[in-house]
Order: structure tokens, then sequence, then C-alpha cells
């Protein structure tokens, strides 16, 4: 007998195994295959048995008829059985609540209905700010779908001891088809997001496809009409969503003409689907991603107070899943996160990159870079000083402290400017009717003095980006709204002392101190200007307190102390200048004995 190595031991000890295996498993295998088999053919057996009464029933009054009639009666098909409406309990709303807001949530649709914002008041202060179902076209969470599902069952349960969670359960049936759709609500101590964890089933023995399944996310009126807030210049009200590829916000204007609104393409996979104002937003995240774009519902407001036609839009947008494909026994899992909240810098920070625009900080793209760090800094210097209007003078002696040596540099060559005005008066006049040559000789005398033409404008226009920056981030912060400091009781607003009389003006104090500074700065900047030139320039600051005179008490803020800073530091210059001269002025000779 061959000796029989280890190798071979270990193939024929896996053989006997599997062997062993499949003798245990194929049998009851096949059991059970055969069980499902017979049970398949008694439920045959038993519609056929209920088809075959009711076609004998349905002949039996065919043959008597015709033994009444004479005439043979057709056979109709028996109708399917209707499902007769099962009453549900009717649950009263739910609220989830922490300290920064509430949400109400009707139990019996699963939408959200009302949130309230517990540290926002409306503009008039006698209420806080609320998100009203009312104020929209379809609520957050509302499902479509599932129309003709009828709903056969419905759960509610609050976990002991939890007033931020809840779990909503709804059995759909349709023929001979059911679905369940469990949704569990939750809201986290100190956030705006209400997270929900959902999952659609199939209980059933056969397949199940639903062409559609969307879900609604409620947007916001503009915030006129959303808090009563007046405000001027941009209203920021956006419908925006975040495609997949690319991970750039979509942004739509509400009020959009209705042609340009059907041509939209909208059935891009999506990340998330929002409506903003100009400091609050409604946002839903969804994981898995919308597979099949977006759609969107406008609704058209009277705007009161206002001639008739007048209206505001508030839109309502959904995600889209298409082809769900539920098999027996099977689900598809939701995540969703709801943020209804203010788009303060630290909450938006929370929220996936890919929403950081929502902030809307500044009408150029471009310059929303430069305005979030400036936003950032204003925030740092609020928790440092304790003000915010402590804070916006602190910034603005930051800015005005770094661009100091430039504007010195302009401040000096607008003095050596000054000083040579009347030779280059003089070429102008000499060589009037040769205009290359007067240009010609203009340069060679700014070469001969060292000085250049773009010297005072240089450090200005470096210093506009960044102007337009902070004036974007004092704007939009909704960080300023309803902040007092000294007699302004509201940095978005402008600063009223005493009630409105001149057509809906009043005193504004900062607008007008800021004009007689610019007026005085004007008066000690070097220039050399014509007389009428001059004058042209002195009438600016008028013509900006008409167009300025409702700006924001945080811009005008900002603007008088940077004013300020200005004449402190034209003040300095003059006084090195007569300094520099005194030192250069030739000693005066001595009278001899």
């Amino acid at each position: 007998m061959k000796h029989i190595d280890k190798e071979n031991v270990i193939v024929i000890g896996i053989a006997l195994a599997l062997l062993i295996a499949w003798g245990v498993w194929y049998p009851r295998h096949q059991a059970k295959v055969t069980a499902q088999a017979q049970e398949r053919r008694a439920e045959a057996q038993v519609l056929a048995a209920k088809s075959n009464a009711a076609g004998d029933y349905a002949a039996k009054q065919a043959a008597a008829k015709k033994a009444k009639t004479g005439k043979t009666a057709p056979v109709q098909a028996r109708p399917a059985p209707e499902i007769k409406a099962v009453p549900l309990q009717k649950y009263p709303p739910v609220i989830l609540d922490n300290s920064v807001t509430s949400f109400r949530i009707d139990p019996n649709t699963g939408t959200v209905d009302r949130i309230e914002l517990k540290k926002y008041d409306s503009s008039d202060r006698k209420s806080r700010i609320v998100y009203s179902g009312d104020q929209v076209p379809r609520k957050t969470f509302a499902i479509e779908g599932l129309e003709q599902w009828q709903t056969v069952e419905l759960s509610v349960v609050r976990p002991k001891d939890a007033s931020s969670a809840v779990s909503i359960v709804r059995r759909f049936r349709s023929g001979g088809d059911e679905l369940i759709l469990s949704e569990f609500f939750s809201l986290p101590p100190d956030s705006y997001s209400l997270q929900v964890k959902a999952t659609l089933s199939n209980p059933g023995k056969t397949e199940v496809i639903l062409p559609l399944f969307r879900v609604w996310s409620a947007g916001v009126p503009p915030m006129e009409q959303f808090a009563g807030d007046e405000l001027n210049g941009r209203t920021m009200h956006r419908i925006e969503y975040c495609p997949v590829v690319g991970k750039q916000m979509v942004s739509l204007d509400p009020a959009m003409k209705e042609e340009k609104f059907i041509a939209l393409d909208l059935s891009r996979p999506t990340d998330w689907v929002g409506v903003t104002n100009k400091f609050f937003a409604s946002l839903l995240f969804a994981r898995p991603y919308f597979d099949s774009g977006v759609n969107v519902l406008r609704a058209a407001y009277p705007v009161p107070g206002k001639k008739a036609g007048t209206v505001y839009y508030v839109p309502s947008i959904a995600g889209n899943y298409r082809n769900l494909i539920l098999k027996p026994d099977t689900g598809k899992e939701f995540v969703f996160d709801y943020f209804a909240g203010p788009k303060t810098m630290a909450e938006v920070k929370k929220l996936p990159p890919s929403a950081m625009p929502i902030l809307h900080i500044s009408s150029f793209s471009w310059m929303e870079y430069l305005a979030r760090p400036v936003l950032s800094l204003l925030i740092w210097l609020k928790k440092l000083s304790g003000n915010y209007g402590i804070a916006i003078i602190l910034l603005t002696l930051i800015v005005r402290i770094v661009f100091f040596p430039l504007t010195e540099r302009g401040n000096r060559s607008m003095r050596k400017m000054s000083k040579i005005a009347p030779q280059a008066k003089e070429i102008r006049e000499k060589y009037k009717d040769n205009p290359q040559l007067m240009n010609q000789k203009t340069m060679e005398l700014y070469r001969q003095e060292g000085v250049s033409p773009l010297g005072g404008c240089l450090p200005i226009l470096l210093q506009i980006p960044v102007f337009f920056a902070l004036y974007a981030a004092l704007d939009s912060a909704v960080e300023l709204r309803h902040v007092s400091f000294l007699w302004m009781t509201d940095l978005t607003k402008p600063d009223l002392v005493g009630p409105k009389f001149f057509f809906g003006y009043g005193i504004h104090p900062l607008v007008i101190a800021m004009t007689v500074l610019m007026v005085l700065q004007q008066k000690m900047t070097p220039s050399n200007m014509d007389p009428a030139q001059q004058k042209m320039m002195l009438a600016m600051p008028i013509i900006m307190l008409v167009f300025l005179y409702n700006l924001p008490s945080g811009l005008t803020l900002y603007w008088t102390v940077s004013q300020i800073f200005s004449i402190a530091q034209m003040k300095y210059s003059l006084y090195i200048a007569k300094r520099d001269e005194g030192k250069d002025a030739p000693a005066p000779k001595s009278k001899s004995a």
C-alpha cells in the first residue's frame, strides 16, 4: 500500500466535510422550496376558486335573465375589491425642543409645520421669528409619489424622558402590496438642524417599484415678510441647490419670469436643496443624494400696502428619487438633515462646505473670499471687546493702520503734485495748441520733480476692494441684527433719533457727521484742481448724503471712524511736511555787529 501524504489527507477530509454538509443542507432547502411552491399553488387554487365562483354566479345570473327575457346578458368581469378606508387615530402635534429652537411636527403627515427661533425676534421685537407652514406651497418632509397608496396604519412613539425625539411609522397599501415608512426625528442640543432617519420598506412577498419618491423642503419668504425687516439694497431672497458633480451651488431668483423658470434644467443629481433670505435659511441635506434632480413650486402673495399686482414669491423645493426598487422583505434607508436657522458664520460652518456660499456676503463672487475673513475678524473682535459696535471701531482702526504707509505715500505724492501745479498749468497754457508736446513736457516735469500722477490714486485704488469687502460684511451679517450701540438701536438699520417727520425720514446723526467730516477732509487735502473742479468735489459729500442717508448704522459707524482717522493722519502728514520744510530751509544770516 502506497504512503498517503499529509496533503492527500487534507483534501479527502475537505471532500468528506462538503459531502456531509450537502447531505444536511440540500434536503432542508428542497423542503423549503417545495413548501413555498405548495403555498403558491394553494393561493392560486383559492384565487381560481373565487374566480370560478364569481364566474358561476355571473353565468347563473345570465341564464336566469335569458329564461326571463329570452336574451343573453353579457357576462361582466368582477371588479377588483375596493380597499375600505380604515379610520386612523388622529394624533396631536409633536414638539421637539432645545435651547435655541423648537420644531412642531404633524405626526399624521410626517411634516414640519412650524419652527420657532428662540433667540431671534421679529422686527418689532414683540414676537419670535417663526417658520410657518402656512407660508409655503409644500411643507418640509411632505412626500410625493405615494398618492395611490392608502394609509392604513399609523403609530407615534415618544422615547421616555426625551423632548427632542419622536418615531413615526406609517403603513400604506395599494391593491395587494404594502409599504412601511418609518421616520425617526431627533433634535440635537443647541442645534438648528432637525435630523431624520427614514426607512421605506416592503413587507410583502412581491417586488414593488416606486416611479417617484419626492421629498419637499419648505422655503422662507423675503425678510420683509418673514420678520418685518425693512431692508435697503440687496434683499437676497434665493432658491439654492447643489449638484453632486462639481459641488458648485446654484442660486436662482424666486421672482424670475415664468418662461425662464420653466426653461431651467433641474434634472442633475443633487446633494441638498433649500431657500434663503438675507439673514435666514431653510436647507435639506440628503444621504443618499437626490438621484433625479429637483422640483420647485412658487406661491405668489400680495405685498401688503402696495398696489394691486405687486407680489412676493415663496418657493418650496424638493429632491427626487426615481424608480425605487423594493424587493420583498427589504427596504431603502435615507438620512436627512434639515437646517432652519440664522446664516451666522458659526452656524454655516457646521454645514457641509458646499453650503458656505449661502452667506451671500457680497454680490460679487470673487469678493466673497475677501469678505468672509473680514466678517470672521469682526466676530473675533466682538468676542474680544464684548460689543459689536466697539468691534466695528477696532476693525476700522486695524484696516486704517494696515494701509497707513500706502495712504501716507499717497498724501506725499499729492503734496508734491500741488507744489508743481503752477508749473504744470504754465505748460498747459503754453502748449495748448499742441496736445502731444504738452503731454511730453508735462511728463518731463513729473520726472524732474520725482512725482507720479498716479501716486495719490494708487493707494486709494488698492483700498477699494477692502472697503467693499468691509461694506459687504457689515451689510450682510445677521450677527449685527438687533444689536445696539450707544444711541443706535440696531446696527443693521439707520441710527434714527426721534420720530420720522419728513416723508418717512428722520434725523440720522452718524450720516450727517460723516458728511461734515468728508467736507473737512476735502478742504484739507492738497489738490492741483482748478476752482471749478474743487467746487464739484465739495458737492460730492452732499450727493452721498442724499444717496446714503438710510445706510445701516453699522456701516456709517465704520465710515465715520474711518473719516476721523483720515483727518488725523492728514494732520500728521502736514505736520511732518512742515517740519521737513523747516529743516530744508536755509538758516537765516546773522547780523554783523
